[in-house]
């Protein structure tokens, strides 16, 4: 590793991590891009971010092979990246799907990680949560925001590009569903995208890992404190999903925002904070990195 930034090579993809801030270790794993921009400066001062690139969200190399992408890949990039970065016992973090990397590392790994924190993460496949989703909407969502959803997508079709590579159609997607995906269903979160570069081939992929997905809360998970952070207007992954299962996972502490959406660390970042800092001072220290 090279001051803040750092990068490993496996199997024909580079992935790259930048360090940020000072204190307890976090590794954040899905984008050395996208995911620092989703939390505060103010957690920087009591943690040290470690955010790692994921095989689906870099550049692919002609050398890659998609079909390689499954959990047991992931967890040897991640292990990878904390090998290289220097990391001891470490608490794993995780937004979206990334989540779902982060405990099935920890379930691989028990020994290198003290905590795992998924933050919007679906416990089920994707059947199950686009169903659960379905309901949510059309049970909590506000008229406006139904209306708001319809107009976007509405004003996107209008605006169809067909000189838009694959990924960048992914993104639009994306940012034109912000009444699913965020607090404020007028949200732009194009800026979080920036620079990002991505194969659609890999994102397939790693999706396809969730057609038949079954959270496996095995006896390695269930000795690692879980952290589990859902928005109350996530209307993506809703937090619902959580409810039949929390009753049986005597080791998860499940918090709610109820002014958040699908990436509550950004969108209420004071909130987030906190929940996380005291959390984890209640359930004890990791090590910090290794010199």
């Amino acid at each position: 590793m090279s001051g803040n930034r750092g990068a490993v090579e496996i199997a024909g993809v580079t992935l790259r991590y930048v360090v940020e801030g000072a204190g307890l270790p976090l590794l954040v794993v899905g984008s050395s891009i996208y995911y620092p921009r989703t939390f505060s400066k103010r957690l920087r001062e009591s943690c040290t971010l470690i955010c790692a690139d994921v095989p689906h969200f870099v550049p692919a190399g002609a050398e890659f092979n998609p079909a390689c992408i499954n959990f047991d890949f992931y967890a040897q990039c991640v292990e990878a990246v904390r090998t290289d970065a220097g990391i001891g016992r470490v608490v794993i973090v995780g937004h979206s799907h990334h989540g779902n990397i982060a405990l099935e590392y920890a379930r691989r790994h028990p020994g290198n990680v003290s905590h795992v924190v998924v933050i919007g993460s679906p416990p089920a496949d994707i059947a199950t949560t686009v169903q659960c989703a379905e309901q949510y909407w059309d049970t909590h969502a506000t008229a406006e925001r139904k209306a708001a959803l319809q107009r976007r997508r509405r004003t996107s079709v209008k605006e169809e590009d067909a000189s838009r590579s694959p990924s960048e159609s992914y993104v639009r997607q994306y940012v034109t569903d912000a009444p699913l995906y965020w607090n404020d269903p007028d949200y732009d979160a194009s800026w979080l995208w920036d620079g990002m570069s991505f194969s659609m081939d890999a994102v397939s992929a790693f999706r396809d890992l969730y057609r038949s997905y079954e959270l496996n809360w095995d006896d390695a998970l269930c000795r690692i404190p879980v952290l589990v952070v859902m928005g109350a207007n996530d209307f993506a992954v809703p937090h619902t999903l959580w409810s039949s299962l929390l009753p049986d996972l005597a080791n998860v502490t499940f918090r709610l925002l109820e002014h958040a959406g699908h990436t509550p660390q950004l969108e209420q970042p004071e909130e987030f904070d906190h929940c996380l800092l005291n959390w984890l001072s209640i359930e004890g220290p990791t090590n910090s990195r290794s010199t």
